[in-house]
């Protein structure tokens, strides 16, 4: 047990929880402020984000406007890798929502510059298309119907992409090797559309999950924190 604390050591407090060589990060938006060792946040004109009650709300207020954030723990091309996400866009959203795949990490901007960009990704259409699929080629799947709130999930695992709704797979697709990131907004464009989106957690799997979390625990202070091991919680100092 005492082995594994120090490999814990300024983790478990932040919602790690390793296995084998990958870790696993859960944000459950427990502070009013982002940690800027594990996530970036890319705003123009006037667009925001607040934290409140356990849920991060983005809102993109104008057409010129747009956010998104994105997850710093690296590039995951080659790597097996996966997000989960509990979201939703409000009832103004026009069609720019992403939880996506992304070559670089881009603020929002012309349609026709950052499209270019996305590999797969989650994307929510306008009036009651709801979410659809975009493959690493851009080709579509629908995904969700009507609805705009649910569960997403995409699993990287060897050459293919595993894509879920509400924890049933939609599609699998092939995996093109491209430098790639993990990213989520309601409005991407500068040109057109706006929007908000509310996230209530997302989690994310790999081994550069973990890098990530020992980067994060060199910059914090001694604390305390539970963590889990085969079914029993034992306290750990991090």
């Amino acid at each position: 047990m005492a082995i594994f604390c120090l490999l814990c050591f300024g983790l478990t407090g932040l919602g790690w929880v390793f296995t084998g060589a990958a870790g696993t990060y859960r944000e459950e938006f427990d502070s009013d402020k982002l940690d800027e060792n594990l996530w970036e946040i890319k705003l123009e004109g006037d667009a925001s984000y607040k934290i409140e009650n356990g849920q991060i709300t983005m809102t993109s207020p104008a057409v010129e406007d747009g956010i998104l954030i994105y997850w710093k723990g690296g590039d995951i091309t080659n790597e097996d890798f996966s997000f989960e996400i509990s979201a939703q866009v409000g009832p103004e959203a026009q069609g720019a929502a992403v939880i996506a795949f992304v070559r670089q990490l881009l603020p929002p901007m012309l349609n026709t510059v950052i499209n270019a960009e996305w590999k797969t990704c989650f994307f929510c259409g306008t009036n009651n298309q709801g979410w659809y699929i975009n493959d690493d080629d851009w080709n579509r799947t629908p995904a969700s119907g009507p609805e705009k709130e649910g569960v997403w999930k995409a699993e990287l695992k060897g050459d293919k992409i595993y894509c879920y709704f509400n924890d049933e797979e939609v599609v699998v697709y092939d995996k093109i090797t491209e430098e790639r990131y993990v990213c989520f907004g309601p409005d991407v464009f500068t040109s057109h559309y706006v929007g908000e989106m509310t996230v209530d957690w997302i989690e994310l799997s790999g081994p550069t999950v973990q890098n990530a979390a020992v980067e994060a625990a060199e910059k914090l202070s001694v604390t305390w924190g539970s963590i889990k091991i085969e079914g029993k919680t034992s306290k750990c100092a991090y």
